[in-house]
């Protein structure tokens, strides 16, 4: 209470360390809490999926701090599996948790010079909780044995609650109070809020921890999540009691979309984009019809959501999907809803692309800037989605030099900046390797790009 945000304010946390033999050390931690811009603009970094194929990401961590955004957003898979060079532990609960805090400092290590004097939004995804796919249902616990026999595409989560909840503390606990403080049926801690700050809205939703599995569904062989071959009715991918983000973070946006007291734009904040909008996965580069990880289903109840959302205009930022992309939801029609920007990947390890180009589809309201692999497409779960810009990896996926083959893969950075004035989302999606005295080269195709969000159209 009483705080002066209109000016820039210096800190210092120091930690005493104390030994067997009586004496003591202190170590500093030293920042700045900025005073929040509350003029017309405010910037945002967007980061997404730090595998250790780039580690430690320097030319990339540089180039953010020269873009110095007013604050940082950190979609999630903070961490993967591997990272650190050492496998993981799933039980007992205490050792998993110890193995899961040596792969999270490196998090630290890598970007705790940023965010020392930045606000900073932090969120889990999947692979923090050691499962390369999610669908949490809730709160549904499952045993390894039944993980296992649906090749990890079964919903619930299998790592122990209290795994799991030192992942929710230690990316979550510096965020707002939740909404709904309540946890979920299992015990696992619910994170669902919303930030103001410098007059943008921004409600932070988890699109997987209420998310139903694949299970309920599939009826081919092989893997539950993956649609390989079209479908005469995608409607048959339906179900009654099928939810995207939960009857619960659902009543938390009804709330949200509606309060605008003292607010000038608002911001949806979550994992993945809710569409499929690749074709191709992996270095064999296999094709998907579609991608039951996705935020493309369920269906229905991701077009409740995006209704929703865009009952306020609202602008949707995530990441997870391994490439880059500027695309406008459509319900009904083509381009009747609002956008999402999917930000690169920090360092992406499993590729994806988008190449409808090469696949023969037909083009419809391929945009001016005439890029290949954009305009309006169909995925495999009936959404419309107009594709303005994406950036694929190079065919030349693979290289000894860490970094250069972050650059091939298609790994970069988001800035995203809020005209709060002009009501303008401006994105840029930055490569690994750019140099941002020359953006033309140091952007993927078709960024930046700058939205109006109350017409939901493309300014340039």
């Amino acid at each position: 209470p009483g705080w002066d945000a209109s000016a820039d304010t210096r800190y210092r946390v120091v930690y005493t360390e104390q030994y067997v033999d009586g004496s003591e050390s202190d170590f500093a931690y030293e920042g700045t809490i900025r005073k929040e811009p509350v003029g017309k603009e405010l910037s945002m970094g967007g980061l997404t999926c730090q595998n250790h194929v780039g580690y430690p990401y320097r030319p990339l961590v540089e180039n953010l701090a020269e873009s110095d955004p007013d604050l940082l957003y950190f979609s999630g898979d903070q961490i993967y599996e591997g990272n650190g060079g050492y496998g993981i532990v799933r039980d007992p609960a205490d050792r998993a948790i110890l193995n899961y805090l040596g792969k999270w400092y490196m998090f630290g290590w890598t970007f705790g010079e940023v965010m020392k004097d930045r606000p900073t939004i932090c969120i889990p995804d999947d692979h923090e909780v050691y499962q390369g796919n999610l669908w949490g249902a809730g709160g549904k616990t499952i045993t390894q044995e039944e993980w296992k026999e649906h090749t990890d595409c079964t919903s619930g989560f299998v790592q122990p609650v209290e795994m799991v909840n030192v992942v929710v503390r230690t990316n979550c606990s510096h965020l707002p109070e939740p909404y709904d403080a309540k946890p979920m049926k299992n015990g696992i801690l619910t994170y669902y809020t919303d930030l103001e700050y410098g007059g943008v809205d921004f409600a932070i939703v988890g699109d997987r921890i209420f998310k139903s599995g694949p299970e309920n569904v599939a009826t081919w062989k092989g893997r539950m999540d993956h649609l390989k071959k079209p479908l005469k009715d995608p409607a048959i991918l339906e179900k009654e009691g099928l939810t995207l983000l939960g009857g619960r973070q659902m009543q938390f946006l009804e709330d949200w979309v509606n309060d605008w007291d003292g607010k000038q734009v608002k911001v949806l904040l979550s994992q993945t984009p809710f569409t499929y909008s690749t074709t191709h996965h992996g270095g064999n580069r296999m094709y998907l019809e579609g991608d039951l990880d996705s935020g493309g289903w369920p269906k229905q109840s991701r077009d409740s959501v995006i209704r929703l959302i865009h009952q306020c205009k609202a602008f949707h930022i995530t990441g997870d999907q391994h490439i880059t992309s500027m695309v406008q939801y459509g319900v009904d029609e083509f381009r009747d809803a609002g956008w999402v920007f999917c930000t690169p990947a920090i360092a992406v390890g499993y590729p994806r692309r988008f190449l409808p180009d090469m696949l023969g589809w037909e083009v419809q309201n391929r945009p001016d800037h005439g890029l290949p692999n954009t305009g309006e497409y169909t995925d495999g779960f009936g959404n419309k989605n107009y594709v303005f810009a994406v950036g694929n990896p190079d065919d030349l996926d693979r290289h000894r030099n860490r970094y250069k083959l972050s650059e091939l893969k298609a790994s970069g950075y988001g800035v995203i900046h809020f005209d709060k004035e002009q009501r303008q989302v401006t994105c840029e999606s930055i490569r690994f390797l750019g140099d941002l005295s020359k953006p033309a080269e140091a952007h993927f195709p078709g960024f930046p790009v700058t939205i109006d969000l109350d017409e939901s159209a493309v300014v340039k």
